[in-house]
């Protein structure tokens, strides 16, 4: 009865998150204007004031890594993180944030909803999903700890982690109810095509391209990042793509050209995006579907071909927004 109710909550989520998701779009289109404000935390589940923290770390452990649906989340949750998300200590306090431009508000929903922890904010044309209660910034360290891929997100963690420490001791000293300290674990962790890693990480950091002229489509898949050459050899053996690096910024980068595309179109089947990059590769795989099943003699249809293409192009545009993007009316 209970594995009934979560996949019923696990739907009504998706689609409240797709609802979600065309009204922001009509936002950043200008067709609903933006009157959203700077207000505090639209959803507060501080462990302080909300009994749904009321959870331990074993029945934690119990909740998110047994169930099937949760692991492939949590999965994605940490790709995504190592992409858009911040290890952040201020104030002496290790906190954990996510600054995305309001287009991307429901998936910061969505990732509150999953976690069961924090806050989220909203500003002028951002929002930011913030966890700073210890109990919390606890929970995220068992799910960061010893699964980190990039090298210098490794190192921000590290510190994160440290500082966490730091303060443990000193309420243990002050004889403040504290947590035990964490011993960081080796990063051992590589993705493969058999978990949800890199569908957080294309979901942060990845393109869908498509141009369509009146004798020729072209279409492409592209994700990069900074700092990060070895785990981008290793991503680019992964996938089979055309890897390069950008040196004045030491920025690496791989693409997949239509000849190479088979295999994230058959990793993305199975390990699902949640950003709004979910509706321009529907749109990507209907383009490619065409292309792989048009028989030889068939003449393509340009006008169509070209809309999917504007759409798939736009829905790039705005998911590739910073937060500082102002909104367009």
């Amino acid at each position: 009865m209970a594995k009934s109710s979560q996949v019923g909550q696990t739907k009504a989520l998706k689609k409240l998150w797709r609802s979600m998701c065309f009204f922001r779009i009509l936002i950043y289109a200008g067709i609903i204007s933006n009157t959203l404000e700077s207000a505090g935390p639209v959803y507060n589940t501080d462990p302080e004031k909300s009994q749904r923290q009321g959870i331990n770390q074993q029945e934690l452990n119990k909740l998110i890594f047994n169930h099937a649906g949760d692991k492939e989340f949590l999965q994605w949750f940490r790709g995504f993180s190592e992409g858009d998300a911040s290890f952040v200590v201020t104030g002496g306090k290790s906190i954990f944030s996510i600054h995305l431009h309001m287009v991307d508000l429901p998936l910061l929903y969505f990732i509150q909803n999953k976690l069961n922890m924090g806050n989220v904010y909203l500003q002028k044309n951002s929002a930011t999903y913030v966890v700073k209660a210890m109990s919390d910034i606890n929970k995220l360290i068992e799910i960061f700890n010893g699964n980190i891929f990039l090298f210098k997100r490794q190192n921000q963690f590290q510190k994160w982690l440290e500082n966490f420490n730091r303060v443990v001791k000193v309420n243990r000293v002050v004889k403040v109810k504290t947590l035990p300290t964490i011993v960081i674990k080796p990063h051992t962790f590589k993705p493969s095509l058999n978990d949800s890693w890199f569908a957080g990480f294309i979901d942060a950091e990845g393109s869908f391209f498509c141009s369509v002229s009146k004798t020729r489509i072209y279409q492409k898949f592209a994700i990069g990042q900074k700092d990060a050459e070895i785990e981008f050899l290793y991503l680019n053996k992964l996938i089979d793509g055309y890897y390069s690096v950008e040196k004045s910024r030491n920025f690496h980068r791989i693409v997949l050209s239509y000849l190479k595309l088979n295999t994230i179109i058959e990793y993305l089947a199975i390990h699902e995006l949640h950003s709004v990059k979910a509706q321009s590769l529907e749109k990507w795989n209907e383009i490619y579907r065409y292309r792989k099943n048009k028989l030889p003699t068939e003449l393509p249809d340009y006008n169509i071909l070209k809309q999917k293409a504007s759409l798939i192009n736009q829905l790039r545009k705005i998911s590739l927004l910073t937060p500082d993007t102002p909104f367009t009316n």
